[in-house]
This record gives structure tokens, sequence and C-alpha cells, in this order.
């Protein structure tokens, strides 16, 4: 009869592979927790109306919203294909350029919210989108070298936890607004290469290019590789830095008004969405009705012209 027994090497290797096991449903948990965390619907909510707001401006719009599955979300604020729920999934092609980051630790009840949207070099065109301001918590807002116009908006301001604004190479014009110096985060503002903006840098803003990491001093900010940070006016007819604004944040933030989901715009483009999802959604039933030989019947989506938008409040970022 054989006795079962560890000693030596063999109670090493059991150990050692008991100890990768442990490893290994460890992290197993953790993706399955960060899977099945779900997005903040106010977040789900801002992504369907920037959708909404641009997917007809030119073909290169359109394709690159055709990579955002906005049709597996509902009226609750909730996606079939989560935009947050991949932070560990390596090669996804949804939710092209949106981001969640910096919430790896959450606890599973907390929703995750959009921290990036980063649509560079796409031969994107007109205004920069107003749906951007739904986004609470958005660090990154990347968009140079693309073909956009019209004035940089004052209500940026509201996006308090932005630590990066990439603008540059495009055609905006006017300047930068006094609204940006209650941008007390942000590290990197790069508008260069707009011929058109013109004016002084805010008091607040970052400080005028600067090396950093290795043999430059301070170290860089972890969200980029990029030693060279700060403020960034090569190629446009911004010159030095605006006097401090009379009565300062507070007058500043007094001034503002901060968008939710729930204003005209925005309610007008969310419902529009769900109504074209429904109609498309009764087409379909009626079609399959027909080349069965059925009764055509019609769908009874949950979504109409009297859709229920949430205003959640804002998750603050960790």
């Amino acid at each position: 009869m054989d006795t079962l027994f560890f000693s030596g090497q063999g109670l090493k290797i059991s150990c050692l592979a008991f100890l990768l096991l442990l490893a290994l449903a460890t992290l197993n948990h953790q993706r399955l927790v960060l899977t099945h965390a779900r997005t903040l619907d106010r977040d789900v909510f801002g992504l369907i109306a920037f959708y909404m707001e641009v997917k007809d401006r030119n073909s290169e719009w359109r394709g690159a919203m055709e990579k955002w599955p906005v049709h597996t979300c509902n009226i609750s604020g909730v996606c079939e294909i989560d935009p947050c729920g991949f932070e560990f999934q390596e090669q996804r092609k949804d939710w092209e350029g949106v981001s969640c980051r910096y919430q790896w630790n959450w606890d599973r009840s907390i929703p995750r919210v959009v921290t990036n949207i980063h649509l560079p070099k796409r031969g994107l065109n007109g205004t920069l989108p107003r749906s951007y301001l739904l986004f609470d918590n958005i660090t990154e807002i990347d968009m140079d070298t693309n073909m956009l116009t019209g004035t940089l908006p004052r209500e940026f301001g509201c996006l308090r936890n932005l630590i990066e604004i990439d603008l540059s190479k495009n055609q905006l014009y006017g300047t930068i607004p006094q609204e940006w110096n209650l941008l007390n985060g942000l590290v990197e503002m790069e508008v260069d290469d707009n011929r058109g903006l013109s004016g002084c840098v805010p008091s607040e803003c970052p400080p005028f290019n600067r090396f950093c990491g290795g043999f430059f001093g301070k170290p860089c900010p972890s969200f980029t590789t990029d030693r060279l940070i700060g403020t960034d006016v090569r190629g446009t007819r911004i010159a030095g830095r605006c006097s401090p604004y009379p009565g300062g944040d507070s007058a500043l933030a007094a001034g503002l008004s901060c968008p939710v989901p729930g204003d005209p715009f925005y309610r007008d483009l969310i419902t529009r969405f769900f109504t074209e999802q429904q109609q498309t959604s009764a087409k379909a039933v009626n079609n399959s009705g027909s080349s069965s030989g059925g009764d055509g019947v019609t769908s009874s989506g949950s979504a109409g012209s009297g859709v229920a938008i949430s205003t959640t409040t804002k998750q603050p970022a960790k």
C-alpha cells in the first residue's frame, strides 16, 4: 500500500503549485468583478448623446461611431456591451477611444465612470462636441490632428477632473476661456497649431512647455509618456499670461452653468436615439412577421417620445 506524504522538494513543488492556483483564482475573481461592474448611467447617456450629436457630421465621424455599440444600451442606462466592463480585456474593438481608468480597486458595487475619450488623427470635423460636458469624471480629452472648428467652450471649466486637453493641429479660433482657470488639476494643455487662436493664457493654466523625467527634473505624470508637458501654444497668436481674473475662482464658478443629461439639448438627442431604436425594432418584427406569414405583430418597446432621462449625480473620481 502506497503512503501519501510530502517531503523535501515535493513539498516545495506542491506549495508552489497551490500558491500559483490561488493567484490565478484571485486574478480571475478580479477580472470577473471588473467585467461585471456597471458603468454609471449618467455616463451611458453621455455616450449616447455624444453618438447622436456627431454620427452624421461626415463619413469619418460615422466610421468612428460605428465602433460604439450604443444599440446594446437600454433606457435604464444599462448596456449589454458595457463601456467600462473591459479594463482587463485586451484588444477589445468596441467602444473604441473610450476608457475607464483609475478604478481597478473599486468595489464592484460602485458604478464605473468614463475618464478618457481619445479620437485623434481621424479627419473629424465640426465644433467640439457639447456632449463632452456630460462626463463629470473625465480626465483626458484628446482630439488632436483633426479638422475641428469653432471656439473653445467655457463650460470645460465644469470638468474639474481634467488633467489633459489635447486639441492641437485643428482649426479652432478665438481665445482660451478664463473659466479654464477652474481646472486646478490640469497638467497638460495642448492647443498648438490652431492659427486662429489669440489672446493670452489664463493665469491658473499649466506653465508653458517644460520637460520632465530623467535628467529634466520632476518625474513625468503617470498618464503620459511624453517628456514635454505643460501649456503648448506654438503655432497660434496667443501671447503671454492673462492677469488674474477679478474675484477669482468663485466669481468664475458663479457664472458657469454645468449641463446635465436632462437639459433640452441632451434630452432631445437621447430621446431621438431611443425612438429610432424602437422604430428599428418594430420594423424588424414586422418584416419577420411578414416573411413567416404571421399577422405583422408590432413592437411595444420601452422607449418613446416620453423618455425619462436619469440625472444621476456624479460618482467622484478616485
